[in-house]
């Protein structure tokens, strides 16, 4: 835990002019960084991703996944100028807390990053 003093406070001899600040495990982090890039770069290595996939790649940015998507729409209208565009934007950040673990391993192991 690291105390920090809050800016503009008139009496730091007050406990409420500081701020403590938890710092998570620094080898938890390491080891998650190391696991994450090696699942990463076997993906990669063995085309485990569809090429539409852009999130979590290496050299995939927002400007590549705004490009795909105009160029889809462009497409679309080329072949039919009265066809209707329609997208479904879905943001799943928080479901990756409700993953059932013992799936997931499954999938790891059929795709051979575990034993």
């Amino acid at each position: 835990m690291v105390i920090l003093q809050k800016e503009g406070k008139a009496d730091y001899l007050i406990p409420g002019s500081y701020r403590p600040i938890a710092l998570e495990n620094t080898l938890s982090k390491i080891l998650e960084k190391v696991i994450a890039d090696y699942i990463v770069d076997t993906a990669e290595e063995h085309a485990l991703l569809p090429q539409s996939q852009i999130g979590a790649r290496k050299n995939r940015l927002t400007l590549l996944a705004l490009t795909l998507l105009t160029t889809t729409i462009k497409t679309t209208w080329a072949m039919r100028k009265d066809f209707i565009v329609l997208m479904l934007s879905l943001d799943i950040s928080g479901a990756y807390d409700n993953i059932p673990y013992k799936r997931l391993l499954y999938i790891l192991r059929a795709k051979g990053f575990l034993e």
